[in-house]
């Protein structure tokens, strides 16, 4: 595996909300590599092999995607989310699987798969780091959430996303990225690191492990060139509002306890004139 010693050349923190462009680096990274920074091992960028490239291409080409919005960050977003999802109280009163779990079974499987292999190199790769990212996240995220003892209870499908500049909020402080790209009859779609002057091809079946919460990134423009293109990015990490869910079961009961309360509260104002409610007549109900 090549390395590639990284020295950040300048500071992009400005660069936040703007769109990647090949003018943002020099060097293009289309081969394994194991990025140093002081002799130390910061970031690997490698190719999986085997079937696990046959199970993302059917993930990415059959999953069912949403429009939304990443947690922490705003930025918009149009995948798919399998795994754990923390509560809102807006959509979700509580910690629970995501929807898609349900929806889409078999990609479930697939997807928690591909996790399984993706925290295997991250162990090979970066052990330090690895072990470091499991005691954390067990630390602070009830294993109720995390599957089958991954340092993950989140997998993102994001299809055809072209992500601005930005760096990851949303994640357990301090715990790695880990990214598997899918892709088909597409030009573009780099993940460039401005700070650095370095960009990853991100190539089909290519995986990064990276600190996402530090590194400015972004993925540049893509063009697909026929009807059946893709690029699909498979993120693998723990939300960091997930240290607030209590065991599964406990938050199952609080849930039911909030739609009671709701329910009582709806029984109250049932045919109440809007000036009757502004006045407060419920209370005395």
């Amino acid at each position: 595996m090549r390395e590639f010693e990284v020295k950040k050349i300048k500071d992009c923190k400005h660069f936040i909300g703007k769109k990647p462009t090949k003018k943002d680096y020099n060097f293009l990274i289309d081969e394994p590599t194991k990025f140093l920074k002081d002799g130390e091992i910061v970031m690997i960028y490698d190719k999986l092999e085997g079937s696990c490239l046959k199970t993302a291409k059917e993930i990415a080409k059959s999953t069912n995607v949403n429009k939304s919005r990443r947690q922490g960050s705003g930025i918009p977003t149009m995948s798919s989310v399998f795994g754990a999802v923390s509560k809102n109280g807006v959509r979700n009163y509580r910690c629970s699987g995501a929807v898609r779990n349900k929806l889409e079974k078999n990609n479930f499987k697939k997807i928690t798969n591909l996790a399984k292999t993706i925290a295997k190199k991250y162990k090979e790769c970066m052990p330090c780091n690895y072990n470091n990212d499991v005691k954390k996240v067990l630390n602070s995220v009830e294993s109720d959430y995390l599957f089958q003892g991954l340092p993950f209870s989140t997998f993102n499908a994001n299809v055809n996303q072209i992500i601005k500049y930005h760096v990851d909020r949303g994640n357990v402080n301090g715990v790695m990225s880990n990214v598997l790209i899918s892709r088909e009859g597409v030009s573009g779609g780099e993940l460039v690191f401005p700070e650095y002057g370095f960009a990853l091809a991100q190539k089909d079946g290519f995986y990064s492990i990276f600190d996402g919460q530090k590194e400015v990134h972004g993925v540049s423009e893509c063009k697909f060139v026929s009807a059946n293109a893709y690029r699909c990015s498979f993120v693998f990490y723990t939300l960091e509002q997930m240290k607030h869910c209590k065991p599964y079961l406990q938050e199952i009961e609080e849930e039911k306890s909030v739609y009671t309360q709701k329910n009582k509260n709806r029984s109250k104002t049932f045919g109440m004139s809007k000036e009757e409610f502004s006045k407060g007549k419920y209370k005395d109900k």
